[in-house]
């Protein structure tokens, strides 16, 4: 896999950004209608922080970043983007330091910044939407470099071993595009011996509607041998205390344990499949970059079986055939 990586001497700004990044890219993506509504929206989000820049450099920033969403649109495939650590002006002033939470930043003397490479609001706003990854350290084939004012863009290969070793770990990552380890997530578990089934299947209706990732119900055998069950809960953090209410003011428990756990994401993709009765939404998953899952959307699949009076097992196993035909056995 072949990726970006932005490495700059100076405080960044698009105007230096522009004509590197588009020689990196080797191809000039033509979107400038589609840009526009992008462009707007950038612009809204530094606004709060335009009366800290200089009237004439953010005019400039302004027309950079419409070359640059030529360039390279917010949604572009083409290859991730990195960025090392940034430097920024000392003593900068605190609402502008929020711009640069996440990334790997280092401080420098404001005097050793040139007047045309004033810290840039707009640039912090679009590395953040354009998805634009800290990274300390960099490895792997160096395939090209293309030098701008006071920084770089690195084209970077990685080595095959290293290519099926690394999986990156996230907190908290809800985009499943790319395969990763989440460690953002809770598991949740309460003992129950007491509760009617029907308000069990009403809390996991109500589980799932708060958000919760999985909900699962276990036969267990509980004090003097009564049977029981185990209700798990799996969760990000940041939703558990809304969950854990759920489950206090919905069940009999006095008491919720929870666990600190890892969740181990394919990368998944969406692609259609016309069966002959009818269109099927196929996901499918990758490991290592290779496609090792396919899997129909069951209840399209239900209802075309439905529809047409046919064993829901012969769509399926249809739906699996053509998606497993129609898609990448590797994840380019």
């Amino acid at each position: 896999m072949t990726k970006l990586v932005i490495r700059s001497e100076d405080s960044l700004t698009l105007q230096s950004l522009v004509d590197p990044l588009q020689q990196a890219l080797e191809a000039f993506v033509s979107g400038a209608e589609s840009c526009e509504q992008e462009w707007t929206r950038i612009r809204q989000l530094a606004e709060p922080y335009r009366a800290y820049c200089k009237k004439e450099q953010w005019e400039r920033e302004e027309t950079a970043l419409a070359s640059l969403l030529t360039v390279c649109p917010i949604d572009q495939k083409f290859l991730p983007l990195f960025i090392q650590q940034l430097p920024i002006p000392e003593m900068l002033p605190l609402p502008l330091l929020e711009l640069v939470t996440g990334f790997f930043v280092k401080e420098v003397k404001a005097s050793s910044f040139a007047e045309s490479s004033d810290f840039s609001p707009l640039a912090m706003i679009w590395l953040r939407e354009a998805g634009v990854q800290p990274l300390g350290a960099y490895s792997g084939q160096l395939q090209k470099v293309v030098h701008g004012k006071g920084l770089a863009v690195l084209k970077v290969g990685e080595a095959e071993q290293e290519l099926h070793q690394h999986i990156p770990r996230f907190y908290e990552q809800k985009d499943h595009q790319a395969e990763h380890i989440d460690e953002g997530m809770l598991l949740l578990q309460i003992n129950l011996d007491d509760t009617s089934p029907e308000w069990l299947a009403y809390v996991m209706e109500q589980c799932l509607r708060a958000g919760a990732n999985d909900v699962h119900f276990l036969p267990v055998t509980m004090k003097k041998s009564r049977p029981g069950t185990l209700l798990q809960v799996m969760c990000y953090q940041s939703q558990a205390e809304a969950l854990k209410t759920i489950l206090f003011t919905e069940t009999t428990t006095f008491g919720i344990r929870s666990f600190p756990v890892d969740c181990h994401r394919l990368a998944r993709r969406f692609i259609q499949v016309q069966t002959e009765w009818g269109e099927v939404v196929v996901k499918l998953g990758y490991h290592r970059l290779k496609r090792v899952q396919v899997a129909p959307e069951y209840a399209v699949c239900a209802k075309l079986a439905d529809e047409a009076g046919v064993p829901l097992k012969r769509v399926y196993q249809q739906a699996v055939q053509l998606g497993t035909q129609e898609s990448n056995v590797k994840l380019l």
